[in-house]
């Protein structure tokens, strides 16, 4: 009997260079259409896609009859997984803590702890992987598990408790913390925009941005390229607008921290007129974050601090006087 086993950890937070782990990616379902926004611009790609705990699926989308499935390893990103594959009996085991799950390719019958119990969906093979559907994960796993149709994407993530205590609780940056931790689902009408020029391991970049004192909304911009929008809402971060930034100098709107034109825009673009903004950039060669407090005029404080481990967001003295 041949057997291949595989182990990962979860950790939604790693940037996406780190995150190239071995996957196969598998989600199903047939969930009504989550939103219907207004749109700016249309995306390039409607390629399906499908995130996990924010973290975007390596491996393809599958849609089969209405069905939506993902890489049996995409669970990776929901917790502390062992999966096997066994290629004689052609079973999918999975272990998380206490618990053995047994699937087979085609069937609906699977076994949790030795006893029978039902799919919504099959779990499929394509082209050598596991796909498990995207509902049945929902309902096997205790994940929340959403379809985007107009985005054509797919959102798979669980609720962690102290992550929402935190965001709730008055230590604004401790909250702010939490705010880039909880679910991020869009509400564009279209799939989103991309980084179009990653700048690797080594340069890669994120900076968050927030307005003074507040934490329920936030502007995330990747690698000097993308720049994507969100508000807090229900105990999720929803994309509202992104921007594709370009070479030429320009301005976007009032958006005074950006300095150049856009090549593409999607969404309904935000307002910042009038405010002052709080912007937050971790350097992983320096272990330490970066701070600026601005507005239309300019800089008007900025520093470093070291934030806690696995952390972005240090307080800002000067925000508080």
């Amino acid at each position: 009997m041949k057997k291949t086993t595989l182990s990962h950890n979860s950790i939604w937070k790693q940037k996406k260079w780190k995150m190239l782990l071995a996957a196969s990616i598998l989600t199903a379902g047939v969930t009504p259409a989550l939103f219907t926004p207004t749109v700016a611009e249309a995306a390039a790609t409607t390629k399906p896609m499908a995130y996990v705990n924010n973290m975007p699926a390596e491996y393809d989308v599958v849609i089969r009859q209405g069905v939506t499935y993902i890489a049996l390893t995409e669970l990776q990103f929901l917790g502390d997984y062992t999966f096997g594959y066994d290629n004689k009996s052609k079973q999918i085991t999975i272990k998380t803590g206490s618990d053995q799950y047994v699937l087979t390719p085609n069937s609906k019958t699977m076994k949790k702890n030795g006893q029978n119990a039902s799919l919504s969906s099959a779990p499929i093979l394509v082209k050598g992987k596991a796909m498990l559907p995207l509902r049945a994960i929902g309902e096997t796993f205790g994940a929340q598990v959403r379809w985007n149709q107009a985005a054509k994407e797919a959102y798979i993530y669980t609720t962690n408790a102290s992550v929402v205590k935190d965001y709730n609780g008055s230590d604004l940056t401790v909250a702010r913390e939490a705010a880039l931790q909880l679910p991020r689902l869009s509400s564009l009408g279209q799939p989103r925009l991309q980084v179009k020029s990653p700048l690797g391991p080594v340069d890669s970049s994120t900076a968050y941005i927030f307005e003074q004192g507040k934490k329920d909304h936030f502007f995330m911009i990747e690698d000097n390229d993308l720049v994507s929008y969100y508000t807090i809402a229900n105990g999720n971060a929803l994309l509202k607008w992104q921007a594709n930034l370009g070479k030429q100098a320009g301005t976007l709107g009032d958006l005074f921290f950006i300095k150049t034109k856009p090549v593409a825009e999607a969404g309904i673009r935000p307002s910042v007129a009038g405010k002052t903004l709080v912007s937050f950039k971790y350097s992983l060669m320096l272990e330490e974050t970066s701070y600026e407090m601005m507005n239309k005029k300019g800089s008007l404080e900025s520093g470093s601090a070291t934030p806690a481990k696995g952390k972005v967001i240090v307080e800002v003295p000067e925000e508080q006087k």
